[in-house]
Parts: C-alpha cells; sequence; structure tokens
C-alpha cells in the first residue's frame, strides 16, 4: 500500500520510556521530498469531501493510513502522530536524529542525508521489540563545511552562522510579516536536496493555514470553507 512515508529510522527506546514503559525501540517514519504531498492529492480527488479547511487535512490523511496498517495495536505498541491534534507532545526532530534520519541544522529542521530539509516528521512506533537503532549519524553534518545561504536567505534574521534556529524571531517575523507568508526562503536556499523541494502549493499549504488551505481548494475545484487563522509557528514549521 503506497502511503508515501518514504523514510524510516530506529531509536533506541530507553529515553522515551514515558511514552510506553518498557520500550526497547522507537520507529520514527517521515516524508522525505513530495511523495506524501503527492499521495494525499490523490486521496483528496478520489474522496474530495475529506477535505476541510478548518482542519489539518495532511494529518487527516495520515491517520486515516495508519488506522488502515494497524488499527488495533496490542499494548506492546504505540503511535503518536506529529500532528496539530496529537494530544501528547513529543520532540519528534530529537527523535528523528536519534533514529538517523538527519542531522541538526541552522534551520531548526533535521537535515537528511538525502532530502536535506526537505524532510516531514510524521508518526513514531513505541515499541517493546528490540531493532537495532539506525542512528544517530556519525559522519560530519553538511552545515559544518557550508558557506550557509539560509543565512542570507533568512529576512528575519532569524538563522544565524554561530547559534541555532532563533524560534521566537522567526514566528515574530512570520505572524507580522507577508514575506515567509508561502514559503521559508532559508529553506529554499538550503543547497542540500534541492531536487525534493515541496512544490510552491505544498509549501503554501504548511506556511499559512488561511490561504494555503483555500489554494488547496481551488486546486481541488473544492468550495473553500470559512477561513481559519495562520498556524502558529509550532504547527508549520514541522511541514
Amino acid at each position: 500500500m503506497q502511503i508515501g512515508l518514504n523514510v524510516v529510522g530506529v531509536a533506541s527506546g530507553q529515553s522515551w520510556q514515558k511514552f510506553l514503559p518498557g520500550c526497547q525501540s522507537v520507529i520514527v517514519w517521515g516524508s522525505g521530498g513530495t511523495l506524501l504531498w503527492e499521495e494525499f492529492l490523490k486521496d483528496l480527488k478520489q474522496f474530495p469531501q475529506r477535505f476541510s479547511q478548518n482542519s489539518h487535512p495532511l494529518d487527516n490523511y495520515v491517520l486515516r493510513a495508519l488506522t488502515r496498517i494497524d488499527p488495533n495495536p496490542p499494548a506492546s505498541r504505540r503511535w503518536i502522530r506529529c500532528a496539530a491534534d496529537e494530544t501528547e507532545f513529543l520532540d519528534f526532530r530529537t527523535l528523528g536524529y536519534q533514529a538517523g534520519l538527519g542531522w541538526e541544522s541552522k534551520l531548526g529542521l533535521l537535515l537528511n542525508s538525502d532530502y536535506g530539509p526537505w524532510l516531514g516528521l510524521r508518526l513514531a512506533c513505541f515499541t517493546m521489540d528490540s531493532i537495532e537503532p539506525t542512528g544517530p549519524l556519525r559522519d560530519i553534518e553538511p552545515c559544518a563545511g557550508c558557506r550557509a545561504p539560509c543565512v542570507e536567505a533568512c529576512p528575519a534574521g532569524a538563522v544565524s552562522k554561530n547559534s541555532r534556529w532563533d524560534v521566537a524571531l522567526c514566528a515574530s517575523f512570520h505572524q507580522k510579516s507577508t514575506l515567509c507568508d508561502q514559503t521559508c526562503l532559508a529553506r529554499e536556499a538550503c543547497p542540500e536536496g534541492q531536487p525534493h523541494q515541496y512544490s510552491n502549493l505544498q509549501r503554501h499549504y504548511h506556511y499559512n493555514r488561511e490561504s494555503g488551505r483555500a489554494a488547496l481548494a481551488e486546486f481541488l475545484n473544492i468550495s473553500p470553507e470559512k477561513p481559519g487563522k495562520n498556524l502558529p509557528w509550532n504547527e508549520w514549521v514541522r511541514g
């Protein structure tokens, strides 16, 4: 069954006991590039009634896929989504790093060896089964030898050569300026994974709830609902 989750890694479960006592391993799924988006669009074209501008249609798609894959998980296994409506907060970036899905980057995103910053983390499966970890990565991170075009490209000045991403500065600029309304210029400037950049519509969807959902509805020829509000930073940053 093609879902679009094309990146997977395994982290040790030792430091994640609060989510599942006795956890031995955590399997992490992500979507690199545009594959998940393409499968998501196919699903909405076939079932347009599943679209809702006031929810998160992509999160809903992943939830439906998870329900098909594992409808009745046993007590020895627990799933947590990286989703706006997930009730349990999980630091997916730390988990993805531990699973070897990428390096920490100046952008505040994981930098995948194939997809660069164009990676979205979607699902984590905590299990009592013992599986050999696939990370963290031991190679030198690409940011270490990079001239950092992301720093110059960021209009907010939230990306720095000498420190990591300034979350508060980025969020503040995103809320008051339309310059980053439909994309992240610093993310676009990253030289890693350039062939896998998101499409314009996919970026728009992730960076602006109101106009992004409306653009998706127009693309699908669906009558848009009453617009919602822009996403807070902790939602749009995970796209």
